[in-house]
């Protein structure tokens, strides 16, 4: 699964930049959109309000039709999925976390709401995603997505019934606290503790997850390789009821950022630190 798109060597040069510098929560993909914090949050809402309408009801079928098509065709007997018997006591909604490196890398994580029997997954996005030229910014918009930018009346008012909605349903949620992608890079980074403060808020378990990332011999593009992706479902954080919510949500960033960093240990056979060496970027042949 690999992301063959303008730009590579261009993000792997910000990402090199960025992690020697420690700004593990920067951009780094070069061509991002570009929006008006104004323009941006009209276009988000007029999206939410039409959330039910035909018109969008038939974008979002069309959106899974075509991502479902693209996880059979990529991923059946290349990617792979462990540990899931650690859901099998959760019966209601819960928040997975993920690395994040790749803008259609929760279609593994769409395969895990699937096999748990938790319909369709949905996942929290940057509201940039939305206004994405193309055939990204169309799966982007339209696949079972929650817009999030920064603006307080947004977040105190859409986006809270947007994810009580899916919170009723009982829907696995999918939210990166890494914040933004780095295209395959292989190291869990310092997470952000929004998606904890929701769980404390909503007293719903948080599912750390974390995706291991092997290079695959054949080149489809010049200078990389494939790479098959094995998704680790790690143990559930539960929020305590007894602890305030700044303290419960950051405990539950800590444990949550811990148990990727134990993963990333286990998996590479290797100690976790922040040094770049062009290995970090999955399936890179500089």
């Amino acid at each position: 699964m690999l992301l063959v798109t303008p730009g590579r060597e261009a993000a792997i040069d910000n990402i090199r930049r960025a992690a020697t510098e420690g700004r593990f929560n920067d951009k780094t993909e070069p061509f991002d959109p570009q929006w008006a914090p104004a323009e941006l949050k009209a276009e988000i809402l007029r999206l939410a309000r039409h959330i039910d309408s035909p018109l969008q009801r038939l974008k979002r079928f069309t959106a899974r039709k075509i991502v479902d098509s693209w996880i059979r065709r990529w991923s059946d007997g290349v990617n792979d999925i462990e540990g899931l018997e650690r859901l099998s006591a959760l019966k209601g909604p819960a928040f997975l976390t993920s690395n994040h490196f790749n803008p259609f890398d929760n279609g593994i994580h769409r395969t895990l709401a699937q096999r748990c029997g938790r319909g369709p997954l949905v996942a929290v996005s940057q509201g940039t995603n939305y206004v994405m030229p193309g055939l990204n910014g169309f799966i982007l918009r339209n696949i079972d997505t929650i817009p999030l930018i920064p603006e307080p009346s947004y977040m105190n008012g859409p986006f809270r019934s947007l994810l009580q909605r899916s919170l009723d349903a009982g829907q696995f949620i999918l939210i990166y606290p890494e914040q933004e992608m780095w295209f395959n890079y292989r190291k869990p980074r310092p997470e952000k503790r929004g998606a904890f403060l929701f769980a404390t808020e909503y007293q719903v378990p948080v599912v750390p997850t974390f995706v291991e990332m092997v290079d695959l011999p054949p080149l489809v593009a010049p200078g990389f390789h494939d790479v098959k992706l094995v998704l680790h479902v790690l143990d559930p954080l539960f929020p305590d009821p007894a602890k305030t919510p700044r303290q419960n949500s950051l405990d539950l960033c800590r444990a949550d950022y811990e148990a990727k960093c134990a993963c990333y240990e286990a998996c590479y056979g290797k100690p976790l630190d922040y040094r770049f060496t062009p290995w970090d970027i999955a399936g890179w042949e500089p």
